[in-house]
């Protein structure tokens, strides 16, 4: 072949392999989909400095649970709230996401001319998913996010010696729980401080109103704050925490274990042990607390301590309270007759007048040993003797003051 054939076949090659690119191309364009519209909050107003995104994902096993996710779109919106979306290749189905500061990434719907999609069964993600054709154009789509303002806390960390603990890593757990003690949760994660100590924190916020505790673990030492509440509406709360000792500059890292949470967090989060915290009934006004105790003496030298003593229950409205807000577990309660056999007093002192023992429950049988009682299944009282094997697992009381304590003996651990 001579220089001037092998030339014009390469200048054919190359013009197929441009021509074949071109074609290419325009089936990628004209199969990928469109989509726009706006993000605007419950009163139609648009939501500034949010993010829009689009995530591909398939399916395995027909099972939506298990969903393999491939590189996304994602987009800030214009001043007047307003994403658009363009050349979206072909999939099956694609996740709509909305993220910004304001809209803690819930969605509440997503309107599509006079179709109107809502998130699924867990919205606190704040995913919509649904099927792109090749080539579907969908404009003048409305999101309507949830535009409460995300709570955060603002924590400086110190030294024992008041030094900013500056640009450490730390170790941060929060524990969050019902105002009646009925539910909990907690969280944790490992985070970096700034060169003045300061770190912030998101916080979880339910639709029921909940007593948050924040700790933190660095180099063993550990520090956390009292009780706190949310108010309504309010974005952040400012916190100061003091370590339990002073940091070493020169201390390597701890070595993460190749499973599971570091030793640290598992550390931490046994100190930040949900604290006991008064509850008031506000049919008779005393507050009750539950503790930990290793006996039922070990439960009266704690309630001593607190000015308080073991509870006294003085009708069925009381007992029902008491069930509904502790009745998870058994625990020492303040009926005994150790004193005089048979003759029943309570700790605090007030007459007895209401019982409820357990269907079973004889009370004059074997009195010389049962000389306590604890409160059982049900809301049931049961007569026990010290050191029977049942007791061995009796590991709370509850404690009860007539008044409501200002500070509490939780608050200054």
């Amino acid at each position: 072949m001579n220089l001037q054939n092998f030339k014009q076949n390469l200048r054919f090659f190359v013009g197929m392999i441009i021509l074949s690119l071109l074609v290419s191309l325009s089936v990628v364009a004209q199969q990928g989909a469109t989509i726009s519209g706006r993000v605007v909050d419950e009163l139609g107003d648009p939501v500034v400095g949010t993010s829009v995104a689009l995530h591909r994902y398939k399916a395995i096993d027909d099972d939506e649970r298990r969903v393999r996710f491939v590189p996304f779109w994602q987009k800030p919106v214009d001043l007047d709230g307003s994403f658009s979306f363009t050349n979206i290749a072909p999939t099956e189905s694609v996740s709509f996401i909305v993220e910004g500061e304001r809209t803690k990434g819930k969605i509440l719907s997503i309107q599509m001319g006079e179709l109107t999609l809502y998130p699924g069964d867990h919205p606190h993600f704040g995913k919509v998913r649904f099927s792109l054709e090749a080539g579907m154009e969908i404009e003048d789509v409305v999101v309507t996010v949830n535009t409460t303002i995300q709570p955060q806390v603002r924590v400086r960390v110190v030294s024992a010696d008041g030094t900013p603990l500056a640009n450490a890593n730390i170790h941060v757990a929060v524990q969050r729980k019902d105002l009646d003690g009925t539910g909990s949760g907690s969280s944790g994660n490992t985070t970096q401080t700034d060169a003045e100590g300061y770190f912030v924190e998101d916080l979880r916020v339910d639709d029921d109103p909940k007593f948050y505790v924040l700790g933190v673990e660095h180099q063993g030492l550990f520090a956390k704050a009292p009780p706190f509440i949310l108010h309504e509406g309010q974005p952040q709360v400012h916190l100061l925490l003091t370590l339990n000792g002073n940091p070493d500059p020169l201390a390597r890292p701890p070595v993460r274990p190749p499973m599971g949470p570091p030793a640290s967090a598992i550390a931490l989060t046994a100190f930040l042990d949900p604290p006991t915290v008064w509850i008031v009934n506000p049919a008779n006004g005393h507050a009750y607390k539950k503790i930990h105790c290793n006996s039922i003496a070990d439960a009266t030298t704690q309630a001593a301590a607190e000015k308080a003593y073991l509870v006294a229950i003085n009708d069925e409205a009381e007992n029902e309270w008491l069930d509904g807000i502790f009745g998870r577990e058994s625990f020492w309660i303040g009926l005994n007759d150790a004193a005089e056999e048979g003759q029943l007093v309570w700790d605090s002192g007030e007459p007895v007048t209401y019982t409820n023992w357990g269907e079973h429950e004889r009370v004059g049988d074997n009195t010389e040993v049962n000389d306590y009682v604890i409160w059982g299944f049900g809301g049931r009282w049961e007569m026990v003797a010290l050191g029977s094997p049942h007791t061995h697992f009796v590991k709370t009381a509850i404690l009860e003051r007539t008044d409501v304590p200002v500070e509490t003996a939780s608050e200054d651990n």
